[in-house]
């Protein structure tokens, strides 16, 4: 029986180097998944980042997080409820600073609100790309972007956008990629995507990503999976979310565990999850990979040899 096995790399915020490179491109996986937020919050190092992944000789697929093409002042006045009506006014150059960042991945596709058919593995499989610069909670972030740029201009309009991508979709499996994660998983702070943030407890997810999801499954399609981040494993209050949950018989992974780089005992880690599809199952496995640190010894070598080099 044919597998696929897809990494999916969470929430980066900087935390990527080209030894990340050198250990997917080595790797043996079918395809790359990055669930977006590239960049904290300067776009420049962002496109350092970038400019890495596009060293990459595995196909990439990255949906763009709220950190992406957004300033500090843009992604302030997205989350601040006072700084509601700045917006707009914020949002000027998102499309260019966009455009900048899809330039320096490269091959790398930047998607949103897209569908690519592929087959990793021999594997045929839909991959219906979600609303991009998600946010989470009730409200578009971007909205002058997004109407600009898609042509959307509410939630509605949003979740109709990906029901038609949904119907675009041939017979083979479908696999949904969004950087925040879809609505009606919970509703508690500690939910795979609810908010930790406010004092009250409350669903933090994508309406339009659960109606999406929910479109697919009552029009008979076969959804495996469900793969996004942006709402942080670890919560505000020091409690972790599930990493993934099952519902309807689809997998939901949250792989945004941030930072995604951590040291043990000497040894640099660095997580991603790897997934597992079959035509009609999909599992999920954390993991933590090892690149240990050089000894002085091997630093001296490595010198050594670049200067006999010369």
């Amino acid at each position: 029986m044919q597998a696929a096995t897809i990494a999916v790399i969470g929430d980066v915020h900087l935390l990527w180097d080209d030894d990340d490179v050198a250990f997917f491109n080595r790797g043996g996986y079918d395809l790359l998944l990055f669930v977006g937020d590239l960049a904290g919050y300067v776009q420049h190092r962002g496109r350092r980042v970038a400019r890495s992944l596009s060293k990459l000789r595995v196909p990439a697929i990255c949906v763009p997080g709220n950190h992406d093409g957004l300033h500090a002042f843009q992604l302030g006045a997205e989350i601040t409820p006072r700084a509601h009506p700045l917006r707009d006014a914020f949002c000027r150059g998102q499309a260019g600073r966009c455009a900048s960042l899809e330039r320096a991945l490269g091959d790398v596709e930047l998607l949103g609100y897209s569908r690519r058919r592929v087959a990793p593995a021999g594997v045929p499989l839909n991959i219906v790309v979600g609303r991009p610069h998600s946010i989470g909670g009730r409200r578009l972030a971007c909205a002058r972007y997004l109407a600009k740029q898609y042509g959307i201009r509410s939630m509605d309009a949003s979740a109709a956008r990906l029901k038609r991508l949904v119907d675009s979709c041939d017979d083979a499996p479908i696999l949904f990629l969004a950087h925040n994660g879809p609505s009606g998983l919970g509703d508690r702070a500690d939910s795979i995507w609810g908010c930790d943030f406010r004092r009250k407890e409350e669903d933090w997810g994508d309406r339009d990503l659960q109606e999406a999801v929910q479109y697919a499954k009552g029009n008979g399609r076969t959804v495996l999976a469900t793969v996004a981040g942006h709402m942080h494993r670890k919560t505000k209050s020091g409690k972790r979310r599930p990493a993934q949950v099952t519902k309807d018989g689809v997998l939901y992974v949250n792989a945004a565990e941030v930072p995604r780089h951590r040291e043990e005992n000497g040894e640099k880690l660095r997580h991603h999850v790897r997934l597992s599809l079959g035509a009609n199952s999909a599992t999920a496995e954390d993991l933590w990979v090892s690149i240990p640190k050089p000894s002085a010894k091997g630093i001296r070598d490595i010198v050594r040899r670049c200067r006999s080099a010369r």
